[in-house]
């Protein structure tokens, strides 16, 4: 293949963006934040449901929950992303320091994590010379290579916090959606159940989908989550229903 060839070809690659690139830094929130909003606001439901209690207070707890907890989450979310952007901007100065003040040792550092990848002889010295003779260049690959850390994982964290909140939100929403809406009051608690139900495996197929990796057990995990935390939520509100009882009178 020659070189135009290359360059076409690698162009239609990026374009394809066969790796998730599009929603790849924020599935994580997308699915945190949405399977948080369903799972904690289907447990407040089951749990009034499962004590019997009027359905005005799904809808006033429900509603509570989703916007306090979501942005609770949305907020964590920030301080987690700026408090990791914070420790790259902290160890990045040290490596630039430690570089100044100790090029050696750091030179050696480099030699020893390509010697780890299979380099040897000439071919090491090359390569370590040539990642040594470009500061920007020798710093990164320190922070890569030693410390793990990429800019790109601390970056945008107003927009992650945005993200989890928003996906709180609309899919902590679902769980509450048939208490807002005119249908008769025996059906609104399994209507309930179906609906999470479906948003739990959207959820995780949207988690399968952008990750490209089990494509039925992401859904299938998703789902025993919210499942199993319901039903917790159901038999403790079941099981304190006398004692609500005797609060109303």
């Amino acid at each position: 293949m020659d070189q135009a060839a290359l360059a076409k070809a690698l162009a239609e690659h990026k374009a394809s963006e066969v790796h998730g690139r599009t929603f790849g830094p924020y599935i994580h929130d997308i699915v945190y934040g949405a399977n948080d909003g369903i799972v904690t606001t289907f447990a407040v439901v089951s749990g009034v449901n499962g004590a019997a209690l009027a359905p005005s207070v799904v809808v006033i707890m429900g509603l509570a929950n989703v916007l306090a907890d979501g942005l609770s989450m949305g907020l964590g979310s920030y301080l987690s992303s700026r408090s990791k952007r914070d420790n790259y901007h902290r160890i990045l100065k040290e490596e630039y320091r430690e570089i100044e003040e100790i090029p050696e040792i750091e030179r050696e550092e480099i030699r020893e994590i390509y010697r780890a990848k299979g380099f040897q002889g000439a071919d090491l010295e090359t390569v370590t010379r040539v990642i040594t003779a470009d500061k920007k260049i020798w710093v990164d690959t320190m922070m890569r290579e030693e410390n793990g850390l990429t800019l790109e994982d601390s970056d945008n964290a107003a927009l992650h916090g945005l993200v989890t909140f928003v996906a709180f939100v609309i899919f902590g929403m679902i769980p509450i959606a048939p208490y807002l809406l005119p249908m008769s009051e025996g059906r609104r608690f399994p209507v309930t159940i179906v609906a999470t139900g479906i948003a739990l495996l959207l959820v995780g197929l949207l988690r399968s989908v952008v990750t490209r990796e089990r494509i039925f057990r992401g859904p299938l995990e998703i789902l025993f989550i919210g499942t199993v935390c319901a039903v917790v939520a159901y038999f403790v509100g079941a099981a304190l229903r006398g004692f609500a009882a005797g609060i109303a009178m």
